[in-house]
């Protein structure tokens, strides 16, 4: 896995996995190349991945961010003020990367359309930023829909350790999909 840049731009892959193993191989070796890049570095996942991921990193886990997603990602609309900006902020020089995976099974219905536009407003959120955030998709067990509206968010693709340019990038139309109206109450 190549996620590195040295520039100003904005690095937001999408990592497609389908076991525990894969998983916690490919994000533990996306946060080495930062610990060897001496960047700052959070993880914000749900509770049984922050575990792969912090058993697998080790003795090298000091020093990282370690949130669960299930808490502070409850409400959708919160990631990107409080948890993304919220730590790239803390770190205005050099490159910051996190790991962030908002949508996991067990998601409903009802929350699942603010996490798609979640995963699209990124893109504009951290524009020019130098952020990397990579977006755990479990293969297995998530509704093919969000694999593909996945694909539509994440303008670069890795899957089975090979990282592609997705050629259906197209965030703004994840964006104008799921901006749905409210239904009235009742």
């Amino acid at each position: 896995m190549s996620t590195v840049s040295t520039d100003e731009t904005f690095v937001h892959p999408a990592l497609f996995y389908r076991t525990e193993a894969e998983y916690a191989r490919q994000t533990v070796a996306f946060l080495r190349e930062g610990l060897a890049g001496d960047e700052p570095l959070a993880v914000a996942v749900p509770g049984p991945n922050l575990e792969l991921i912090r058993d697998g990193l080790g003795a090298e886990a000091e020093g990282v961010l370690f949130l669960d997603m299930t808490d502070v990602g409850r409400n959708p609309g919160r990631i990107i003020p409080r948890v993304l900006r919220g730590f790239a902020d803390a770190h205005p020089t050099g490159r910051v990367r996190i790991i962030g995976e908002p949508i996991w099974a067990g998601r409903s219905a009802v929350e699942y359309p603010a996490c798609a536009q979640h995963e699209a407003l990124i893109n504009a959120a951290f524009d020019g930023r130098a952020v990397t955030i990579l977006c755990p998709y479990d293969e297995a067990r998530l509704d093919p829909q969000v694999i593909a509206d996945a694909r539509m968010t994440h303008p670069t693709l890795i899957s089975d350790g090979r990282e592609e340019n997705s050629d259906v990038y197209d965030w703004e139309a994840v964006v104008a999909r799921y901006n749905e109206r409210l239904e009235p109450l009742a």
